[in-house]
């Protein structure tokens, strides 16, 4: 697996810059899949990130991304001091210039990279959403989606609803998923992914990866699903895209890891939705 890749993979949590953070990078919904990121705020007007304590006074659910943050990423830490001492040894303090500012300007310039890559996945998850509801795609975005449309019909996957919010009430998580897919007469999700890659390197799924899909099947189905798969499209080789699948017994296993995390999250964070139905 190269580092390099972990740009656009793990972008949402990449940038160490801003103090809030971590509430930025929590996703949360309420019992009905209704995306909750954002609170008023008390004084002011205006919004802020949802915090923990909010969802413990309103019941929120927080988002499959969330829960998977709490594991352990060694690859990604190295990945990050990597940018931050190359950054370091390109520009050197300038004169006069004092250590926690020097510290700060490293750790911004190191950083600036991953919101363009976040900016560039967004609009590409954007242009294939806009083709599959039939709607004109961004312009310069067709060179993305249409290697997509094309793999996918390669591979047998035909797309039957996409960007769906769903909730798993009695394990205590939502999120939403890119698409459900039909390969081979079974149902199944279907993630995609903007990659950086390198020619002649396959692309190899990060290790939370299949977990989210089992995550989000069970949510949608009620048992673990027949099938996944994970699209990677890649913006370093233009019409490069990668598709790797899972089959019953894979995300099984993933989903048996999912919960795992699931109740590690719910013992750091002493927090587990209770939600009682009134049917």
């Amino acid at each position: 697996m190269y580092l390099n890749q972990f740009v656009e993979g793990h972008s949402a949590s990449l940038n160490p810059v801003k103090s809030d953070h971590m509430s930025k990078s929590q996703h949360w919904y309420d019992k009905d899949g209704n995306s909750c990121h954002e609170v008023p705020k008390a004084k002011g007007g205006g919004m802020r990130a949802t915090t923990i304590a909010d969802a413990r006074k309103l019941g929120l659910y927080p988002s499959v991304t969330t829960i998977l943050s709490v594991m352990a990423k060694p690859q990604l830490d190295d990945w990050k001091l990597t940018q931050v001492a190359e950054r370091a040894y390109s520009n050197p303090p300038q004169d006069g210039e004092e250590a926690s500012s020097y510290a700060r300007r490293t750790i911004d310039g190191a950083f600036e990279q991953v919101s363009d890559a976040a900016d560039l996945g967004t609009a590409i998850h954007a242009a294939i959403e806009a083709h599959f509801k039939g709607i004109p795609v961004a312009e310069g975005m067709d060179a993305y989606v249409r290697p997509v449309v094309a793999a996918l019909e390669a591979a047998g996957i035909r797309i039957v609803q996409h960007e769906l919010r769903l909730v798993n009430h009695a394990v205590g998580y939502a999120g939403t998923t890119d698409a459900v897919m039909v390969r081979d007469g079974q149902q199944g999700i279907l993630d995609f992914k903007s990659r950086k890659t390198k020619a002649g390197v396959k692309c190899e799924p990060w290790d939370t990866e299949p977990m989210q899909i089992a995550a989000y099947g069970v949510a949608k189905f009620g048992s673990v699903p027949l099938c996944g798969a994970n699209v990677y499209i890649s913006t370093t080789e233009p019409g490069r895209v990668e598709i790797v699948a899972y089959d019953h017994n894979q995300m099984s296993n993933a989903w048996g890891a999912f919960q795992a995390v699931v109740s590690l999250w719910q013992y750091l964070k002493k927090y587990k939705p209770n939600f009682v139905s009134n049917q």
